[in-house]
């Protein structure tokens, strides 16, 4: 669903506001043990929901070097579940969170890989994850959303790093925009990672991927999300309803909107004019 508005008179005040009610609950699947006897079915049959997730996009092509280093990563496991868990190693240890990145980054997975530069933002790292997956026949997808203020429980995860609200659960949540991951398993469904969470709390925490913490967040982030996030839609490369001026948009993490056909500039929320606000109840 897109909520879309147009004002005819631009002279006049512009605003919109939306208030949305939304229970969050930790999703967890490997924590949860859901996986532990998974066994993939034969043959494996994926459901159209799922089998288009298989599809490459200009930003997530499956072939060239994507699949080469896909292939590399996995060599000859068979078993989707561990070609999954392969593919998220390789990415959490390889890449890394580059501050300098504007927003979440533009997540194109065969630049970041033909540079040979593994450093990003969450959408970047999401993005290479996401292709490696597809391009072993592995269905999977960004979620665009946004954290929303509350301090996860996650032991040393950093509060300062994944959001933080005051004392009455009130956060300005403008700049919290997040990307995060799926893959789908046949036989069981979605199952939820963030690889990009494991190399900013790398980063925020200045400590090496192999430090017992990082090993700890990385374990949990395979198969599990902390609901200190709400998300928003899975689309990259695609078209709005009605078109839009700057066309496929690349991802819809970001509000758009056009003045005479121009667009604004979306990274910039002070020039744009918006605002997200979090209150915990």
């Amino acid at each position: 669903t897109t909520l879309f508005a147009r004002w005819n008179d631009t002279k006049a005040p512009m605003q919109l506001s939306v208030e949305m009610t939304v229970d969050l609950k930790d999703w967890e699947v490997t924590a949860r043990g859901l996986l532990d006897t998974y066994t993939p079915p034969e043959p494996i049959n994926y459901p159209e929901e799922a089998a288009r997730f298989l599809n490459p996009t200009a930003h997530i092509p499956t072939d060239g070097i994507v699949k080469k280093t896909a292939d590399a990563i996995v060599g000859k496991t068979t078993n989707p579940l561990e070609k999954a868990r392969l593919i998220y190693e390789w990415t959490t240890a390889n890449m890394f969170r580059d501050n300098a990145v504007i927003g979440c980054g533009v997540g194109d997975a065969a630049k970041s890989l033909e540079s040979g530069y593994l450093g990003g933002k969450c959408t970047d790292i999401s993005s290479v994850f996401v292709a490696l997956l597809r391009a072993v026949g592995i269905p999977a997808r960004e979620m665009f959303g946004i954290r929303v203020g509350r301090a996860p429980k996650m032991g040393r995860y950093s509060a300062s790093a994944f959001g933080k609200a005051d004392a009455k659960g009130f956060a300005d949540i403008t700049g919290g925009q997040h990307c995060r991951a799926q893959f789908y398993l046949a036989g069981f469904g979605w199952v939820p990672c963030d690889p990009a969470d494991v190399t900013k709390m790398r980063l925020t925490e200045g400590l090496k991927h192999a430090d017992a913490p990082v090993q700890a967040v990385n374990r949990y982030l395979f198969g599990n999300w902390e609901m200190n996030w709400l998300g928003f839609n899975y689309g990259r490369d695609f078209h709005l309803a009605p078109e839009a001026e700057q066309t496929p948009i690349n991802n819809f993490a970001y509000p758009y909107a056009e003045i005479g056909g121009d667009p604004l500039n979306y990274y910039d929320a002070g020039s744009f004019s918006y605002r997200y606000t979090s209150q915990e109840s």
